[in-house]
């Protein structure tokens, strides 16, 4: 026992020897602290800043600031600042001015002018964002803007007659402006109003063959649906707009063998753009009775997918012997032979890849018939021209297609996607198909473009407006006139007509709001 407890008691001395000696205090610094409208100056040994904070009990906030960092180490002479920061958030209401518009209006008598609607103020809520330091204000920042009431703003209507060359008009000749129809008979003083109602939204404008009624839609607001469709009659000033009760119209148009005949095609309103849901569909419609209900309409096609983007819907035209229509899609043309309603056929002329837009719209022709009825004329998606995919392929070609299928010819490359030829009813014409083209072929889609005639086959190719230089035309349909000796259009918003042989162009109207020429005889 007295063995092990001296071994025991030399190895515990051994151990405690072996202990480091203990270090010397480090240097001390002199450290100024201000904080909280307090300076304090005193000698430590400690390392860093955070320490100090610490010893002080100074306890920081989520915002504030110390300069230097909490983990900067001490030195003699050292000032620490701490910045109180505090963020608070501030909600004003103010007064939203309304602001004032101009319309311009034909109808109204030279220098006259017409309060269409009175302008209220809004209101809006803003929320500012407010950074305090040290109880001073830093900063103050709008955070969001919310409006609680829209104003409402003052619309005046001022009269936009300007004293045009009156030249003579032949047959009649339709025009929309400023949401409402208007027509022109026999010469361009003689035009007036058939609506006032300021809502066409330009879905549907036709004048009916014998010019004796006018097809249009009207928007609709508050209801499930976005738009009707209408007729009224051009030569009774007394005339009653006709509601055909048929909603959701994205297409219509006269037979052309039948006035009071017309077939349309409808879609489904959506929240998402661009509105509506196409329902591929194709009804016939008589017009109703004088006091008679409307008649109920027959289906040819029932309602369908429609393909690639077939979402947007279609094109339609009426053949000129009223036996079929055709139809344009985003990846084909084809023809609906309606001449037995009752047994409806459709065969397709021509597949195409369909144009990417890389948006919430899709590019579908626009197909019109030549005077004879034997071929369709369109612009038509043409493959690519260099790496891209085809989908993505930025040239366009205008092509004629033969009605029985037996053929197809591109008459014009890179005419651009908005070219829409359209034939004269005229059929002995030298050159009957004008069309636009696109002043940069390849970038098509926001191009503008020239006014062309060319013949049937393509050939005799020649611009017809505006003049080399001149800013181009917006996309359009232009009308011909009934014996094909003038073409009307709208340059600038306002409606335009050019005499073909003498290339004399006159403007008509001078409201900038003008749209949709509709010519018959």
């Amino acid at each position: 026992m007295k063995v092990r407890f001296g071994a025991s008691l030399l190895l515990a001395l051994f151990l405690w020897g072996c202990q480091p000696a203990a270090s010397p205090a480090g240097p001390k610094s002199s450290i100024t602290v201000q904080w909280d409208s307090q300076t304090t100056t005193f000698t430590t040994a400690r390392a860093t800043v955070r320490d100090v904070l610490q010893d002080l009990g100074i306890q920081l906030g989520t915002l504030d600031r110390v300069v230097p960092g909490e983990l900067a180490m001490l030195s003699d002479g050292l000032l620490v600042k701490v910045t109180r920061v505090v963020e608070v958030l501030e909600t004003e209401t103010v007064e939203l001015p309304f602001e004032k518009q101009v319309v311009r209006n034909e109808g109204l008598a030279a220098g006259g002018s017409r309060l269409l609607q009175t302008g209220v103020n809004g209101s809006e809520e803003i929320t500012w964002r407010v950074v305090q330091e040290d109880g001073i204000l830093a900063s103050r920042a709008v955070l969001r803007r919310t409006v609680l009431v829209a104003p409402v703003p003052e619309i005046v209507m001022v009269s936009a007659q300007t004293n045009f060359t009156v030249i003579p008009i032949e047959g009649t000749l339709a025009y929309l402006s400023a949401g409402n129809a208007w027509i022109v008979r026999t010469d361009s003083g003689q035009r007036r109003p058939l609506t006032t109602s300021g809502d066409l939204d330009g879905r549907v404008f036709q004048l009916a063959p014998d010019a004796q009624r006018i097809l249009y839609t009207r928007r609709l607001t508050g209801t499930d649906a976005f738009n009707s469709l209408w007729t009224l009659s051009t030569t009774d000033t007394a005339a009653v707009p006709v509601d055909l009760a048929v909603r959701n119209v994205l297409w219509a148009g006269w037979s052309p063998q039948a006035g009071s005949t017309l077939a349309y095609s409808t879609g489904e309103p959506r929240s998402a753009a661009p509105g509506w849901q196409a329902n591929n569909d194709l009804y016939l419609l008589g017009l109703p009775e004088p006091d008679k209900k409307p008649a109920k309409p027959q289906l040819l096609l029932a309602a369908s997918s429609g393909g690639v983007y077939g979402w947007y819907g279609r094109r339609y035209a009426w053949a000129p012997d009223g036996r079929s229509v055709a139809y344009a899609a985003a990846d084909s043309i084809g023809i609906v032979d309606v001449a037995d309603p009752q047994a409806v056929t459709q065969r397709v002329l021509a597949q195409f890849v369909p144009f990417q837009t890389y948006s919430d719209w899709a590019w579908v022709p626009e197909p019109d018939w030549s005077a004879d009825g034997n071929f369709l004329y369109a612009a038509l998606h043409a493959p690519a021209v260099g790496l891209e995919l085809a989908e993505d392929s930025p040239a366009f070609d205008v092509a004629a297609l033969a009605a029985d299928g037996s053929l197809r010819v591109n008459l014009v490359a890179q005419s651009g996607m908005w070219a829409a030829p359209v034939l004269a009813a005229a059929a002995s014409l030298d050159r009957p198909v004008a069309y636009l083209q696109a002043i940069n072929p390849l970038q098509s889609v926001n191009s503008g473009y020239r006014l062309m005639l060319m013949d049937r086959d393509g050939s005799n190719r020649s611009a017809l407006y505006p003049v080399a230089g001149e800013a181009g035309l917006l996309p359009q349909l232009p009308a011909w006139s009934p014996a094909g000796g003038m073409l009307a259009f709208i340059d600038g918003g306002d409606l335009w007509v050019i005499e073909i042989a003498s290339r004399v162009a006159q403007q008509l109207t001078g409201d900038g709001q003008t749209s949709s020429p509709s010519w018959v005889p």
